[in-house]
């Protein structure tokens, strides 16, 4: 076993200290000697060590490793192009292991996100092509888009969200609040409601959330009783705490306060409406 292959165990064990340590010092020695490691296994180094540094939340310092393993990946890409392949099977498992590029520039976006640098952060997903984008980071450019103004993206990005994954409530919720209608969303998720089991609440649960965006909160008020008092949602936390909301909402303190106290006792860490 090669020493980048102890890095990259160490690095899945969660060792983020050791992992920091010795990338670090075998860096320096792949500066010192270039021939010590191979491309792949430089790109690696960096990787690795820019994971380590966003675990210690170093995340500007992270962002330059990033940038570094995505120029050499690059500059491996090129080389794997230009080198006539020798139909060596070896090869192909050695480039299995490598670190996605797609996760190094969903980890800068991000450290650009906790730098508050959002422009950043978007142009970096911006740049990967559509096809490649994973559910997260659709996810992530459309909270992104959305916080930007840019509404018409981020509604895209929150539907390619719902397709891949029609379970993601978040992402419902998303749309919801971009003002597209409650009928437009639930009709993205009735597959998945006739073809699991007790999943019926859902298309309640989306007519409940599109009246609390549109401002309509008796009838969100209305509909998320209905729906808290179903056995099965009976003493949601969310629910109770999305009540208390809607009832200071409406100026019913005394419904407010008491919705809030239920979830405190169901969840005595929940922290909203503290």
């Amino acid at each position: 076993m090669s020493v980048v292959e102890h890095v990259r165990e160490m690095a899945a064990a969660g060792l983020h200290s050791n992992v920091r340590l010795l990338s670090g010092l075998l860096l320096t020695m792949s500066g010192n000697n270039p021939e010590l490691f191979s491309p792949s296994q430089k790109y690696q180094l960096l990787v690795y060590h820019a994971d380590s540094l966003f675990h210690d939340k170093e995340y500007r310092n992270a962002v330059s490793k990033y940038t570094m393993a995505l120029q050499q990946k690059k500059a491996l890409s090129k080389t794997s192009k230009v080198r006539p392949s020798t139909g060596n099977a070896a090869s192909a498992p050695q480039s299995q292991c490598l670190p996605s590029e797609i996760e190094v520039k969903y980890k800068m976006a991000e450290c650009y996100t906790m730098l508050k640098q959002d422009k950043d952060a978007i142009a970096i997903l911006d740049g990967i092509p559509s096809r490649q984008r994973t559910p997260k980071i659709n996810m992530m450019l459309a909270n992104l888009y959305k916080k930007a103004g840019q509404e018409r993206s981020s509604v895209t990005s929150y539907k390619e969200v719902l397709r891949q994954c029609p379970l993601a409530l978040d992402a419902i919720l998303g749309l919801l609040s971009l003002s597209v209608k409650g009928a437009e969303v639930a009709s993205m998720t009735i597959n998945i409601i006739q073809s699991i089991p007790n999943l019926d609440w859902l298309s309640v649960w989306i007519k409940a959330y599109a009246f609390v965006h549109t401002g309509d909160n008796t009838r969100a008020i209305n509909t998320i009783c209905s729906l808290e008092k179903k056995s099965l949602l009976r003493d949601n936390v969310d629910l109770l705490g999305s009540l208390a909301d809607l009832y200071f909402r409406a100026g019913d303190n005394k419904n407010s306060i008491l919705k809030f106290e239920q979830a405190q006792m169901l969840d005595p860490y929940l922290i909203k409406g503290e």
